[in-house]
């Protein structure tokens, strides 16, 4: 384990109990990704609600320091997260939007789904609006073919995974995933989405992690 993942923990583990202290141990982080997932953690737990915005828009700009696309979006769903657990759903529509415009220009169909996986995850916590834009960018990413033209498997896994809570969004566009899947792994899917349609959509959607040790 890293320092910055140490540093990272220890805010997560200090931030319910004492947030100023959280917040002054998260600005130390040298690395911009565990500041920008440490800061996120603490902002939560910040009563004010002028300082715990501050101190998102700090992730965001640490996440937006980050020199590729797939990589600013995956730490950005911390922030991403921090809004929609503060309760700001409209500034996790506005910052998703944003955020699904930067990987775009993500060339790799692997490196787009596994930043998708984590802003669909935290921005579901959000608006069903702003979760479903994700959810279609994430279908494109994990059904493109690989630049060798063979089937994209890896992107096809995440799909698996995140089918259940797509389908609690929208059934229709889990649907038409489903359709483009090859029929064994559908089928698979098909049994989750039924088995798991009643599972509260945050326990579905569970990451990004802010209680435990992620990416």
């Amino acid at each position: 384990m890293n320092t910055g993942t140490q540093q990272r923990d220890r805010v997560a583990s200090m931030a319910a109990a004492d947030p100023e202290a959280a917040l002054a141990l998260a600005v130390k982080i040298a690395d911009p990704w565990f500041r920008c997932q440490a800061l996120s953690i603490a902002a939560v737990h910040v009563p004010d609600r002028r300082r715990r915005e501050r101190a998102i828009d700090q992730a965001f700009a640490w996440a937006n320091d980050l020199d590729e696309p797939n990589r600013v979006v995956t730490v950005s769903s911390w922030p991403i997260k921090a809004l929609a657990l503060t309760g700001n759903a409209a500034r996790v529509s506005s910052e998703t939007g944003r955020l699904l415009q930067i990987i775009a220009s993500e060339g790799s169909p692997v490196r787009r789904a596994d930043a998708l996986h984590y802003l669909l995850g935290a921005a579901s916590g959000g608006t069903a609006d702003a979760a479903v834009r994700v959810a279609r960018a994430l279908g494109e990413a994990c059904l493109q073919p690989l630049e060798t033209g063979k089937r994209n498997k890896k992107g096809e896994s995440v799909l698996d995974m995140c089918l259940p809570g797509i389908a609690q969004l929208d059934r229709e566009l889990a649907r038409q995933l489903l359709d483009r899947l090859p029929p064994a792994r559908a089928e698979r899917c098909s049994r989750s989405i039924e088995t798991m349609k009643d599972v509260p959509l945050a326990k579905v959607f569970s990451w990004p992690h802010f209680g435990d040790a992620a990416n």
